[in-house]
């Protein structure tokens, strides 16, 4: 094997990235795309003692579990689906085996017993939250999304996982930069104004919030923008401009300028209310989250006389709906933020069994148990890194 040789060789599967993966005698090769029953040409990009990677050219022969028609044009540059062109049925099955493998390989259980993926009747246009950079390219206005693994923009025409109502969102917020006379962002050499947009979507009660991410902290005029949604009937109900000075990935920061209507927007889940401020964390496929909380919540078989403990509690969105069915339930947080809004969706909610702890979860459990407040059940949802 030589760098830059050409390889023909069967996809036969695939990585929790998207990435495909082939092998070439008994040596496994990590391609950059593919599905699991493609036969590709590829070029050898790295070779290792036990590996090989490579960069398809071309597919031969494309697999029968992907889809008769290509869904997305930038699929393979902006990185966000990478298995969108995969059967949903397909999908699936392909999640499950990974989540087989990494139960295997790493937790070290043997066989282990996984029951079906709850899918969704439509996986299309689910995202109640999306963010999107912006740029100047060639004197012209780019929103989009980075290319894989760079912070290049790649624009779009229409995203099939996202609401559609952003694709007149951001032609409104076009003509408004062009408008207002409002300055883009270059993140290389940290000059211009208005860094990201980012939309929230209230899916029950359909209400939008806007969040302007600019670098300066001049207060926008908005004028022209509100009159375009009034005007096209896009129920936005609130306009944020959040101010992040840095030089940094991270995108928005603590500092918020309310420009229109309320500070949050409202979302239901089951039958409780919930305020979704600009920096709240709120799963972003609310028809898939309802059914996970209804499963936590049969699995925790409550009776209406357990103390209950949810860790990671963000909001409060898991802690209100357990506490309707047991006798006390403590969130815990260490986002203060997070806490106050929790407090405030209980109070909307009239529940007054739910106590919310802002701290670290390792030593408000301690505090917690050393105060005699064991639980009987535990729901635990941690960051991603938790």
């Amino acid at each position: 094997m030589q760098l830059n040789q050409i390889i023909q060789l069967d996809i036969t599967d695939m990585t929790d990235e998207g990435g495909a993966i082939g092998k070439i005698d008994t040596l496994t090769v990590f391609l950059n795309k593919g599905v699991i029953g493609d036969k590709v040409k590829a070029k050898i990009t790295k070779i290792k003692k036990n590996y090989i990677t490579a960069d398809v050219q071309e597919i031969q022969i494309y697999s029968k579990i992907r889809e008769d028609e290509r869904l997305c044009d930038i699929q393979d540059l902006c990185g966000g689906c990478q298995i969108l062109d995969i059967k949903y049925e397909n999908q699936l099955k392909i999640k499950q085996n990974l989540l087989k493998q990494k139960l295997e390989r790493i937790g070290g259980i043997v066989n282990p017993n996984i029951n079906d993926i709850v899918s969704m009747q439509n996986p299309f246009r689910y995202r109640n939250k999306t963010q999107m950079p912006l740029c100047m390219k060639n004197g012209q206005i780019q929103i989009g999304f980075y290319k894989q693994k760079t912070h290049e923009i790649i624009p779009f025409t229409d995203c099939k996982i996202q609401n559609e109502i952003n694709n007149k969102i951001i032609e409104i917020i076009k003509r408004f930069i062009i408008n207002e006379k409002i300055s883009v962002y270059d993140e290389h050499n940290h000059t211009g104004n208005l860094r990201h947009i980012i939309t929230k979507i209230s899916q029950k009660k359909d209400e939008i919030m806007l969040i302007l991410v600019t670098k300066d902290s001049k207060k926008l005029n908005i004028d022209f923008m509100v009159t375009e949604f009034k005007k096209n009937k896009i129920p936005v109900k609130s306009i944020v401009q959040n101010v992040n000075t840095k030089k940094t990935n991270v995108i928005l920061s603590d500092k918020n300028i309310l420009l229109y209507g309320r500070e949050y927007i409202q979302d239901m889940i089951e039958n409780l209310t919930f305020n979704i401020y600009p920096n709240s964390f709120y799963q972003v496929n609310s028809i898939q989250m309802e059914k996970m909380y209804k499963r936590a919540l049969d699995y925790a078989n409550l009776q209406g006389t357990e103390t209950v403990y949810d860790l990671y509690c963000g909001i409060g969105t898991i802690t209100l709906l357990l506490s309707q069915k047991c006798k006390t339930v403590y969130g815990i947080e260490v986002v203060a933020q997070a806490i106050e809004s929790a407090k405030q969706n209980a109070k909307i909610n009239n529940i007054e069994n739910a106590k919310f702890i802002c701290g670290k979860v390792e030593d408000e459990i301690e505090n917690l148990v050393a105060k005699s407040n064991m639980p009987n059940v535990i729901v635990l949802d941690p960051a991603r890194k938790g």
